[in-house]
Formats: C-alpha cells, sequence, structure tokens
C-alpha cells in the first residue's frame, strides 16, 4: 500500500510557492526609484518633437512621476500612432517593451532601470504635417439651421470655442481667469462662467474604446448642423479621421437604456465633398484615411445628427504625408 502523505505538510510547501511566486511578481513591477530613474533619463535626452509613453497601460503607476513630458497613452503598442512624432520613449514593464511596435520604427538604444526598460525608437512611416487639436484656435465654428443664416461661435475659452454666453465676453473671461476652487465658490456654484458645459467645440481627453482619447469634442445641435472650418490647412497626401463616443455614453453599464443616435460627419475640402462619414452609436476608436487633393484650401467638417442627447462625440484629424527615406527629424 502507497504511503499517505500527511496533507499539513502541504501548508508550509504552499506558503513556500507562493511567497516564490509573489517574489517573482514584484522583481517584474517597476518600484518608485525605477520610475524617478526612467523619467529623469528620459528628460536628459528628451528633444522637440519627442513623445513619451509606457506599456502595459494597465501598469500606470508611474504616471505620478511624469510630469511635464509629453506623454501619450499607448494600448496595444502594436496599434499606437507614433506619427506626431519624431522620437518615442518607451518605458516598458512585465515583458513589454518597443519591441511590439510595428516594424517600420527603429529601436536605437535600451536601458533598463530596474524593473523597467527605456526604449528610444526613431519613428518611420507616416509623419503628422497638420494637427487640427493643436490648432484650434485659429479654426472657425458656426451652427446653421433651416430657419436662418449660419451662427459663428466666435468666442474661444482657451480650450474650444462657444456659441453662448450668459455674460459679455469680457467677463467670461475674467471667471475663466479664476481658479477653479475660485469659480466653485462663487455665488451662483458656476464653475463654467456661464459657458454652455456640453455644446462647444474645445480640445479635450475622452475615455473612448478603452483608452483616454486627445482629441476635439465636437457636439452635435437639435435640427442645426455644426461647422467646423479648418483654414490652415496644409498640403499633405491623407487626411486621417479618427474619433468616436465617449465610452460611459455607449458602454454596456450605462445605467440607463442607451439614447445615443448615430451621426453624420461629412468632410469637404474647398468645397468639394472629400466623403460622407456614418458614425455608429458603439463603443470604439474608428478610423479612416482620406486620400487629399493638392492644394492647401480650408477642410470643413460638418456633424449632423437625429438628436442631440448624449452624443459625446469626440474626434482627432490630421493630416500626415510620408517621410523621405532616411530622413532626419
Amino acid at each position: 500500500m502507497a504511503a499517505r502523505i500527511n496533507p499539513w505538510w502541504l501548508i508550509p510547501i504552499s506558503v513556500v510557492a507562493f511567497a516564490a511566486i509573489g517574489g517573482g511578481l514584484r522583481a517584474r513591477i517597476p518600484q518608485a526609484d525605477d520610475w524617478r530613474a526612467a523619467v529623469a533619463a528620459i528628460r536628459a535626452e528628451l528633444k522637440p518633437g519627442d513623445g513619451v509613453t509606457w506599456a502595459p497601460y494597465a501598469l500606470g503607476e508611474g504616471r505620478i512621476h511624469f510630469g511635464d513630458l509629453p506623454v501619450f497613452h499607448a494600448d496595444p503598442l502594436s496599434e499606437t500612432d507614433l506619427s506626431r512624432y519624431d522620437r518615442v520613449f518607451v518605458m516598458g514593464a512585465a515583458g513589454h517593451d518597443a519591441d511590439e511596435l510595428p516594424s517600420e520604427h527603429t529601436l536605437e538604444a535600451r536601458t533598463r532601470y530596474g524593473a523597467l526598460t527605456v526604449d528610444r525608437v526613431r519613428v518611420g512611416g507616416e509623419r503628422v504635417v497638420g494637427d487640427l487639436y493643436a490648432t484650434l484656435e485659429s479654426a472657425t465654428v458656426s451652427r446653421s439651421g433651416a430657419s436662418g443664416d449660419p451662427r459663428v461661435c466666435d468666442f474661444f475659452s482657451g480650450s474650444g470655442w462657444h456659441c453662448d454666453l450668459r455674460d459679455d465676453a469680457e467677463t467670461t473671461r475674467r471667471c475663466l481667469a479664476l481658479p477653479i476652487a475660485q469659480r466653485w465658490q462663487q455665488r451662483q456654484k458656476n464653475p463654467d462662467c456661464g459657458l454652455d458645459p456640453s455644446l462647444h467645440v474645445s480640445r479635450d481627453v475622452r475615455l473612448i474604446g478603452g483608452v483616454p482619447r486627445r482629441c476635439i469634442y465636437f457636439h452635435p445641435v437639435a435640427a442645426a448642423a455644426v461647422r467646423l472650418s479648418w483654414s490652415a490647412a496644409p498640403a499633405g497626401e491623407r487626411l486621417v479621421v479618427s474619433g468616436g463616443f465617449s465610452d460611459p455614453m455607449v458602454a454596456d453599464n450605462y445605467p440607463k437604456a442607451i439614447r445615443v443616435q448615430p451621426l453624420k460627419l461629412v468632410v469637404s475640402r474647398g468645397g468639394a465633398v472629400l466623403r460622407e462619414l456614418d458614425v455608429p452609436a458603439e463603443k470604439g476608436w474608428f478610423r479612416h484615411e482620406i486620400e487629399l487633393p493638392e492644394g492647401t484650401a480650408p477642410i470643413d467638417f460638418v456633424l449632423t445628427g437625429p438628436s442631440p442627447t448624449d452624443a459625446d462625440f469626440c474626434f482627432d484629424p490630421v493630416i500626415q504625408t510620408s517621410r523621405a527615406e532616411g530622413q532626419a527629424p
């Protein structure tokens, strides 16, 4: 008869096994000193045109150390668009690093800081030559309905364009110059300074497709078309239009029945329609590439929809061209 194993022996064996597993996991998780050392090294090498990211996205404890670094979200690295940058620094951990990036990018250097690797990557492929998000203050916004002439939204708040002001422009600017905490302490408790918190066209960061996205919040208006005109749009090979609805408005765990309706986004240049895009009322970040005609005529985006309810649409249009082979940043 085979000898029976005393089950009490399993307790110390289990403790040793779990301690070993825990020690291995801790060795793969960057500590605060690792993040600080990596950030200091990146900051010493940083140049205009560089970007910084980290992977995996879920391992975001290091964000408290990033400070003023030009950090962007990447999830996953294999699908991340780097065309805005000349070089990118990737802080990687737990088996993730710049090797996951598409093959057109070149790894220039890799340095380890504890459980972190810092990869310096030369960006290849397409490059951005026009970025509406970065130049939104030079754009124009208007609304037009069936009953009247277009109404120009000519108040720029610092982050975006507004049509509707409760107070005169100078009073609104003075209010916007106050710290947020002081605005909340005002008698009216109005941190928006009388601006409509929903109906505007502004720079924003929205959770779309499970990832925070740098984008332009572009809200439709009932019974009207909202036009965003990119008057300073440069020449380029293609226009890339990415966007989607904020996840809380279209996610399965929305506390009420989802009320978002599909939108239509018409893109034109110099009066000629380039593409009519249907924006589905579903979770996700869409991407469309549109070949551009020659020239530098303004590019117009006209947004319409059957209902503005919960229509938290945000998009990110850029103009791209190919990098010359061996091109220096």
